[in-house]
C-alpha cells in the first residue's frame, strides 16, 4: 500500500492542504499589510516604531541562550549518558521533571529573582530564564542521540590516552551535531518568539525583543493608526523567524532523522 501510486497522490494531496491551512493566515497578513498604502505602510511603521534597536536586543538575547544552552546541554547529555557516577538516573529523572512546570507558573518566582538581583527593565535579565527553559527538554534530546553513539569509541579513546573531557570533545561532539543542530534550532525558535517573559521582565520599549513589539504597537492603534500598520508590524516581527525556519528546516528534518534513527 504504501508503495503504491494511489498511496503516494493521497499523502501530497494532504501535504498541500495542510501547507495551505498553515500557509493561510500568513498570507492574509501580509496582504492586508499592503491595503490602502503598499510598501509605505511599513516605511510608516519604522517612523512610529523605531524596530532596528529590538532587533538587535532579540540577537542579543537569543544569541547568548543559544551558547549557554549548546554547551550546557552538550556536556550535562554526555555526561548522563556515558559517564557513570553516583545518583546519575535519579538527577537526571530529576531535572527531566522541570518538563512538566508550565512557564506561567514560573513568572512570578523568577520576577521576584530578577527584582532582587536588579536586573528588571536589563535585556539580560531574559537569557537565564530562557536558557533555562530550554535546556531541560533538549538536554532530553541531546541525550537520547549520545544513547545512540557506541561506548566503544570511549574505550578506544582511552587507550589513545584520552581523558573525559578529551574523549568528548574530539570524539563525540563532532558526532553529535545533527543532534546539536536540532537542539540550536529549537532553542532559538522557543527564544525568538517567548513573550511573556519579555512582557514581564522588560518594559522600556528601547530594550524590550522585538516580539513584544507588535503587542505594544497594537496599543497605539487607538489612537488613530490604521490596521494595516498593525499587520505591517507583525509581518516584520515575524520576517526573522520565518527567513531562518526556511533555511533551517533542511537542519531540522535532518536532526530529527538521526534522532529517531540513533534513539
Amino acid at each position: 500500500m504504501k508503495n503504491s501510486r494511489t498511496f503516494a497522490v493521497v499523502a501530497q494531496i494532504i501535504c498541500v492542504i495542510a501547507t495551505a491551512f498553515f500557509l493561510y493566515p500568513l498570507v492574509l497578513m501580509f496582504m492586508k499589510s499592503l491595503k490602502n498604502g503598499g510598501f509605505n505602510n511599513y516605511v510608516q511603521v519604522l517612523e512610529i516604531v523605531s524596530m532596528w534597536r529590538n532587533y538587535l536586543n532579540s540577537v542579543y538575547v537569543v544569541g547568548l541562550t543559544l551558547i549557554i544552552v549548546s554547551i550546557a546541554t552538550s556536556l550535562a547529555a554526555y555526561a548522563f549518558s556515558k559517564l557513570r557516577f553516583t545518583a546519575s538516573k535519579q538527577l537526571y529523572f530529576l531535572l527531566l521533571t522541570g518538563m512538566m512546570i508550565p512557564t506561567a507558573a514560573t513568572i512570578f518566582p523568577l520576577f521576584q529573582v530578577t527584582k532582587a538581583l536588579g536586573l528588571i527593565n536589563n535585556t539580560s535579565s531574559l537569557i537565564g530564564p530562557y536558557a533555562t527553559m530550554n535546556a531541560v527538554f533538549n538536554l532530553l534530546i541531546l541525550k537520547n542521540y549520545y544513547d545512540g553513539l557506541p561506548n566503544e569509541m570511549i574505550e578506544a579513546a582511552r587507550i589513545d590516552g584520552a581523558g573525559s573531557f578529551a574523549t568528548f570533545a574530539r570524539v563525540f561532539a563532532p558526532l553529535s551535531l545533527p543532534g546539536l543542530a536540532l537542539v540550536l534550532i529549537q532553542t532559538f525558535l522557543s527564544a525568538w518568539n517567548e513573550l511573556q517573559m519579555g512582557m514581564t521582565f522588560v518594559n522600556k520599549p528601547e530594550l524590550q525583543t522585538i516580539t513584544v513589539i507588535p503587542l505594544r504597537f497594537a496599543q497605539t492603534i487607538s489612537g488613530g493608526y490604521p490596521m494595516e500598520l498593525l499587520y505591517a508590524c507583525l509581518v516584520m516581527a515575524l520576517a526573522p523567524i520565518i527567513i531562518f525556519y526556511a533555511f533551517a528546516q533542511k537542519f531540522l528534518i535532518a536532526g530529527l532523522t538521526a534522532g529517531a534513527i540513533k534513539g
